[in-house]
């Protein structure tokens, strides 16, 4: 509805300014042709200052003044959210986790592969030191295993 109400006061602000009507014309080609952007690309007036001089120009600058002018008389708004983010950082946290864990759930080719290198990696570090030694070689063996994943 709003689109139809614009367009046609576009087409009626270009009509009442020209001496000619060309209504017959497709409506893209009759206002490309009034601006001098259509396949003659003239046009007999400059549009800026046709647009400065008119009725409508002047009636918008009213609007415009008397928005501001209602705006100037009230007073300002106070700043309510007193720390830098727009959120709490809990808030936030929740947020990332549930979109992370929904991105893993999409792709279940990347999560099972993540499952299998962890899976495979815990065995292979396990079985290296499986059954070893109580010698100063096998305890200092176990405690670097220890302090390399805790």
């Amino acid at each position: 509805m709003h689109e139809n109400v614009a367009r046609e006061k576009i087409r009626e602000y270009f009509t009442h300014r020209l001496s000619e009507s060309n209504s017959m014309l497709h409506r893209a080609e009759y206002m490309l042709d009034v601006i001098g952007a259509g396949a003659t690309a003239v046009s007999d007036r400059d549009w800026h200052d046709a647009w400065i001089n008119s009725n409508e120009w002047k009636n918008l600058e009213d609007d415009i003044e008397e928005i501001h002018t209602e705006g100037r008389t009230r007073p300002p708004v106070g700043a309510t959210v007193k720390t830098q983010f727009a959120t709490s950082w809990p808030y936030q946290a929740r947020a990332l986790f549930k979109r992370q864990h929904l991105a893993y759930w999409r792709d279940p080719t990347y999560l099972l592969s993540k499952l299998s290198l962890n899976i495979i990696g815990g065995l292979f570090i396990g079985f290296t030191f499986f059954k070893s030694k109580n010698t100063l070689q096998g305890s200092q063996d176990k405690l670097f295993v220890r302090l390399c994943f805790p």
